[in-house]
C-alpha cells in the first residue's frame, strides 16, 4: 500500500488509436495487464491524502502520453481554435512568472499565440479541465480544424457544469487520463494482473533523490 501522488498543472492524455495528418504527434507508451489488480491509497497509507480507495485498476489496454503535453503543442492548437477564444483556451497566467509562456497578440477574432523556442517543449500550465477535454477532442477529430465540442467527450459549448459530470464517449480515441490510468501507468509494475505497485513512479522503492553533479 502505498500514497496517492497529485499530477498538477499539467495535461496527461491517452489514446486508443492513431491520427492521420496531424500537425502534432504526441509520443505514448502502451500500459497492458487488462483487469489487474488494484492497491488501497490514500489518507490510510503513511504519507498519503484524501478518502481511502483502491487505485489503479484498469479493464483494457491503453496508451498514455510519454510527456506532459508541451507549451508548443498547446500554442499549435490555440492557432488552430483560438482566433477568437470563445471557449477560454488561452489563460492570461500564462505568460506570467509562474506560467509556460505562451503569448498572445492581436484582437479578438485574428488572436495568434507563440511560445520562445527555450520553453516550447516545457510543459504548458494554467490548463482546466474544459481545456483539456477541449485539446482531447481536438487530437480525436484529427487536429487543424477538428471541433472542440464532440468527439471524447460531448460538451456544446459549456464551462460552467460541474466538471466531475462529462463523461467519456464510447467511440474516443484521445482523452484526459483518469485518475486510475495515471496511478496505473505510473506504478504499476507489469508482467500479470497480480504484479503490484512501485512506491514511486520510476520504477523503484527507494526514495527518488536529486542527482549531484
Amino acid at each position: 500500500m502505498r500514497a496517492r501522488y497529485l499530477l498538477v498543472l499539467c495535461l496527461a492524455l491517452l489514446c486508443l488509436g492513431t491520427l492521420a495528418q496531424a500537425n502534432i504527434t504526441i509520443a505514448t507508451v502502451p500500459v497492458g495487464d487488462p483487469g489487474n489488480a488494484g492497491e488501497l491509497s490514500g489518507a490510510g497509507v503513511p504519507g498519503g491524502y484524501g478518502p481511502d480507495r483502491i487505485c489503479g485498476s484498469v479493464g483494457y489496454n491503453y496508451n498514455i502520453g510519454k510527456y506532459e503535453v508541451t507549451a508548443a503543442q498547446y500554442c499549435d492548437f490555440l492557432n488552430h481554435k483560438a482566433a477568437t477564444d470563445t471557449y477560454g483556451l488561452y489563460a492570461t497566467s500564462m505568460p506570467g512568472i509562474y506560467g509556460c509562456q505562451i503569448q498572445r497578440t492581436g484582437a479578438s477574432g485574428s488572436y495568434t499565440y507563440s511560445v520562445a523556442s527555450d520553453w516550447a517543449n516545457r510543459p504548458v500550465n494554467y490548463v482546466s479541465f474544459w481545456d483539456a477535454c477541449r485539446f482531447a477532442n481536438w487530437l480525436h477529430n484529427g487536429q487543424g480544424d477538428g471541433d472542440t465540442e464532440t468527439g471524447a467527450y460531448t460538451l456544446n459549448g459549456y464551462n460552467d457544469i460541474d466538471g466531475r459530470t462529462i463523461l467519456r464517449n464510447a467511440n474516443w480515441r484521445w482523452a484526459v487520463t483518469s485518475e486510475d490510468e495515471w496511478y496505473k501507468a505510473a506504478y504499476y509494475k507489469g508482467g500479470g494482473t497480480h504484479a503490484g505497485y512501485w512506491d514511486y513512479p520510476t520504477q523503484s522503492n527507494t526514495v527518488p533523490r536529486r542527482l549531484l553533479r
